[in-house]
This record gives structure tokens, sequence and C-alpha cells, in this order.
């Protein structure tokens, strides 16, 4: 959707035609016809008896009506006052008004000023809260007629060229081709989208990749490329075969290489297909994303090294004790990340002198044993606390379906999935960098109705190798991939945990969590945001509002009453065992349990595939969380496997 002067202005000539002459408004100039058809695409104007005719849809003449009111009562200028250029309403606008509303209808400082300007928020009063800025009805009214509104969709030749040959984003709006009103008619057929606030990033649509593909794979034999008839009639040669269609329908789908001579589906037509749904279901994933950090990286290298080590000696195998064993032998060096990783544990336990003194320490010390015995010197604690550091970052790995954990000889070990190994291979071409949640969020945003990454999510795309040249880069597709392809179990640290229970299930802004800690630890809740984040347990939106999800607000819930010292009160291997208890358990709905007799113990340890040492240790973990009784599950934990699910649905 896109308002400029001349739409609006548009707008208010037809209303007024149809209001003193009872008609159809008639367009006399050619050249002033674009205007109106955008509207038309926008489904906020109908042709009239000829295509130079046009009158005022329902939800063009509700628009209208909002407009005309925001006149009247001061919140906006005539349109006749607007710059030429101002967007009063677009892809942005739109993102806006949708973050403010899943934001218990608070904009926040990123984008108030915005809407303000726009007419759409302004500054209320509540006896408990004072003033404060909100948007509007007017606002709530305009994102119900976008919702409510079909688009056209109608790709010319020249418009499919343009398509065909254009980046498909995330770029910088300057890398936008110059070709006259075409990035508008775009807009009003909902097939581009603008960064939130400022329109400084576009890319195309869910919706407008899939039509460029259809451009860039159909042979374009009419003048007209797509049109909603073409996908009509090849849904309904899907559906019903070829028996169903016309010669007309027939001669067009195989002329535009949707399909070929024997009724078989070519590429173009599968992407047409895919068009057709998305622009008449509207039905679009929600926005999830990716996250590794330094140790993630460097374990995913050592666990593969170990298996080498261990085709001449079968006594090495990747267990905990053995992937500490080898990180202790590597030089600090060679492992400059676990200063900022165990750096930021340090500033979450003790305070941020830690953290300062250890980058002083850092020059002095020579392995990863003398870094964790200069602070952890009292008996064997700095072997605990360097375990705990390496268990952490394979809990994470395992909860991303990057590695398995598995009993073989007694013995838990690791392998790599062929998640893993992909993400290893990419890591080893392209380097071992942090990958942040926000980074790969800046492409899977892309993705949906009308999201783009604001700036700074673009920016760290961009450093991160993920988005190069106008284009999600083959690093980028991985980690988007990844972001919906890995099951994910759930997993969360006890700092994490502190974070999650602070947030509300909305209405909270980044600002607001930060002010929820010391100021020193910034950026160790900024970790935590981004960690949970890729865990799918929360979304930061354009506004930089925080949602939870429904697995978030499950794992909250569960974990309402763990006591802070439990270090992992759920992860991937607490869920596998929850799930083997619930397999060879029986469920008690009114107690809201599941209850294992003792002699099903045993079988649940091998569906678990841990060894009963580790399954011991994680049983206790459990039971510390809440999430288990003596001899059952109890709600806390059926409500982490109700999560588990969530976080895989679909």
């Amino acid at each position: 959707m896109i308002i400029r002067k001349e739409h609006a202005l548009a707008l208010l000539r037809v209303k007024d035609e149809e209001v003193s002459k009872g008609a159809a408004c008639q367009i006399a100039v050619k050249s002033e016809e674009d205007p109106y058809v955008e509207l038309e695409f926008q489904g906020l104007l109908e042709q009239g008896t000829s295509p130079v005719e046009f009158k005022l849809s329902y939800a063009g003449r509700n628009l209208v009506y909002i407009l005309e009111e925001m006149v009247n009562q001061g919140l906006i200028a005539h349109p006749a006052d607007w710059d030429d250029r101002f967007r009063w309403l677009g892809s942005e606008v739109i993102a806006m008004i949708d973050a403010s509303i899943r934001s218990n209808d608070l904009p926040g400082n990123e984008i108030k000023d915005h809407l303000i300007k726009r007419g759409f928020a302004g500054e209320v009063h509540e006896e408990k809260r004072g003033y404060f800025i909100k948007i509007n009805e007017f606002a709530k009214n305009i994102y119900d007629i976008y919702k409510n509104t079909h688009p056209r969709l109608i790709i010319s030749k020249d418009m499919a060229h343009y398509l065909a040959s254009m980046p498909v984003g995330p770029a910088e709006t300057k890398m936008l081709p110059e070709h006259g009103r075409f990035p508008l008619v775009l807009e009003s057929m909902r097939l581009i989208s603008f960064s939130v606030p400022n329109s400084d990033v576009y890319t195309l649509s869910g919706l407008g990749q899939e039509v460029q593909l259809v451009a860039q794979t159909c042979a374009p034999a009419f003048e007209t490329v797509i049109n909603e008839d073409y996908m009509v009639a090849m849904a309904k040669f899907v559906d019903h075969g070829l028996d169903a269609l016309t010669e007309q329908e027939v001669e067009i789908l195989e002329a535009m290489a949707f399909i070929d001579a024997e009724g078989n589906i070519l590429p173009a037509g599968e992407h047409l297909l895919n068009a057709y749904h998305l622009w008449r279901e509207r039905e679009y994933k929600p926005v999830k994303t990716f996250n590794l950090e330094f140790l993630d990286e460097e374990l995913l290298k050592m666990i593969p090294e170990i298996w080498k080590k261990n085709e001449t000696n079968p006594e090495i195998v990747p267990t905990d004790e053995a992937i500490v064993h080898f990180l202790m032998e590597k030089p600090l060096k060679e492992y400059k990340h676990i200063v900022k990783f165990y750096g930021r544990m340090l500033n979450q336990a003790m305070g941020p002198e830690k953290k300062e003194l250890l980058k002083k320490k850092f020059a002095e010390l020579f392995t990863a044993e003398d870094l964790f015995k200069h602070f952890y010197e009292k008996g064997n604690e700095w072997y605990e606390k360097l375990f705990d550091t390496v268990k952490e970052s394979l809990y994470t790995l395992e909860s991303f379906e990057l590695i398995v954990s598995r009993e073989e000889n007694g013995k838990t070990v690791y392998k790599l999935t062929p998640y893993g190994k992909e993400v290893y291979l990419e890591l080893k071409e392209k380097g071992f960098r942090e990958i942040t949640a926000t980074a790969v969020k800046a492409v899977t945003i892309t993705k949906t109705e009308f999201g783009a990454p604001n700036y700074h999510w673009y920016e760290e795309g961009v450093q991160q190798h993920l988005i190069g040249g106008g284009y999600p880069t083959k690093s980028g597709k991985l980690y988007a991939n990844l972001a919906y392809k890995v099951r994910r179990l759930p997993h969360i640290t006890r700092f994490e945990l502190m974070v999650l229970h602070k947030l509300p299930e909305s209405g909270y802004f980044l600002e607001d969590i930060f002010n929820e800690f010391d100021e020193t630890l910034k950026e160790e809740v900024q970790y935590a945001i981004n960690k949970l984040e890729a865990r799918f347990y929360l979304d930061v939106l354009p506004n930089d509002g925080i949602v939870l999800t429904e697995p978030g607000k499950l794992i909250k819930k569960a974990l309402s009453g763990t006591p802070e010292g439990v270090a992992h009160p759920t992860n991937p291997l607490v869920v596998r065992i929850l799930q083997a208890l619930k397999q060879v358990g029986n469920l008690y709905v009114k107690e809201q349990k599941v209850r294992i007799l003792p002699k099903n113990w045993e079988e649940a340890i091998k569906i678990s595939g841990l060894d009963p040492e580790t399954f011991k240790k994680e049983i206790e973990v459990a039971r510390m969380a809440g999430l288990i009784g003596k001899s059952s599950i109890n709600e806390a934990g059926l409500m982490i496997l109700e999560a588990a699910e969530l976080l895989n649905k679909n």
C-alpha cells in the first residue's frame, strides 16, 4: 500500500465527483492516469465502464473518510499541502503500525515521531502511567483496511523485465534501479517493502520474490506475463488436469512455459503456483532466526578433530571431558574468542571488574587452563567452571540440531549432524565469525508480507557476509534456511531466564529491559536477547518492541518457580529425557501429570539415547528446575514438551 500526495488527491477527486455528479471520475489526460491505476492495483479504486473511469471501492471510501476526518481534527494537513514525495502510507508505515499494535499500541521511541507526523499517534494520559505516546484509532482503522483489502496482481512484459533484472534485496534503497513509476507499482501490488522508519533499505516481499522467479523463468510470450487469470488456470490444472482447461488456457500456459506439451509443470509454473497461494491466502511464516557464538564454532571444529584422532586411537572419543581436555591444550592465542565468551560469563556472575581484569590478564596467560585457574584457584573450581562453559555451548549446539549426543559403549559422545557439517564447512570457507540473530533476521524477514530489515539489521548482515550486492549471500541463504529447518530443543541458561522473567508478553522495549539491569551488563543482556530470539522465545520488532512467542510464554511459565542457582533449567538432554518418560508413562489429564512406573525407567534411559550416568545427572537438573517429581512429569514439564512441539510447528 502506498499513498503519496498524488494518490490522496486522486482519492479525494473521485469522491467529490461521485458526490457532486453521481458518476465515476473520468481521466481526460493520459499523463494523469498513473496514480489512479496504482490505487486500483491497491484495491482502493475500481474501474468504471471504461478504462479511464474510476470509482471508489468499499476500502477506498473508508480510507477517504479517515483521511478527511484526520484533516478536520488537525492531525494532518490537507493533501494539497503535502510535499510531493511525502509517504503518508507505505509498507514501512504499515510495518510501524503493525509493530505498535503488537506492542500494546505503544510505538516506542524508535518510530513514535514518524507516526505522529502522519497523524497516527499522539500523547495520552492515564492515571497510573501519566503521559505517554500511543497510536490512535485512525492507525488501527488504516491497518484493518490494509489487512482486509486484496491487491491486484498484473505484471506487464516491461514490468517483468524490470523485476527479473533487479536485486531481490535486502539492499539500500539507493540501489533500486530507476525506471519511472515501477517501484510505486510494485508497492501498490505489495511486491516490495521498505524499512522502518526511513525506507533506507528495500527488499522484495515474500510474494514479490515468487513473482520475480516467475519473471526469471517464464517465456514472456504475451504482453501480460502474470495476471489473476493465469494463476487461476494454473491452479485449475493442478487440481483437475488438462481436461479442465479451455484450449486458450492450455495455449497460454504452454506458451508462457508454465507447463510443457506433455502436461508437466515447469519451474515457472511452480513459482506461479507459489505466488498464487501467497496472493490468495496471504499465509506467511513467522520470522525466525539463528545464532552462533565463537565458542559454539570452536566446538564445531573440535568435535571432528577428536573423531579424527579416534581413527588411530579408539579410546579417544568426543565426550564432555575429552572436549575440555583438548580445549586446555590449545594455546590461548589460537583461541581468543574464549576471552569474550568467558568474559561475559564472568560479568554475569561477578560484575564488570572481573571482565576488565580478564582483558589485562590475557597477555600474561598462555592456555585456557591458565585463564580459568586465574579466576578460580580454590580446589578444582576452575575446572568446573571451564566444564560449565563448554557444556553451555554443547547444549546450545544440540538445541539448534548442529550436534547430537548419543550413548556409545557406556559414554555420551557428540557428533555433527548434517546441518552441523554444513555450518562447519561454511565457517571454514568464509571465516569463523559471530553469526548474530539480528543479522540472520535481516534475511528471513524478507519472506514476510511487508517486512524489510531495519538499517542496522542490514548492516550486521553485510558485516557478517550474509548480505552482499543486493542479495542474500550463499552464507545468508544457509543460515536463513537453518532458521526454519533445524529442529529446536528448548534450552535456556540461568542468565537468559533472568532476562526472560523480566519480560511481559508485550508492550516492552529493548531500552526497558536494559534499564532492568546495571548499565555495565548491557552487552550481556543484548547477548541474552539475541540468543532468546534465535531460540524463538521472543521476537524483536522493527520498533525495538519485544513480544514473547507462544513457546516463550510456555517456557517462562514453566520455569517461573525455578531456583536461580540452576545453570540450565531446561536443556536438550532434559527435553529428551522428558520425551522418553512421557513415552513410557501414563498421562493423568486432571492432575496434569505423567506417572512413570519403576519398571519403565530403564526403558526411558534407552529411548533417551543417553548413558545411565548422564541420564541421572540430567534427571537431577530437571527435578531442581521443578519439571519432574520423584516418579512423574509435572505440569511444568508438560509445558516444556508443549513448547518443544510449538518451536518446530510447520
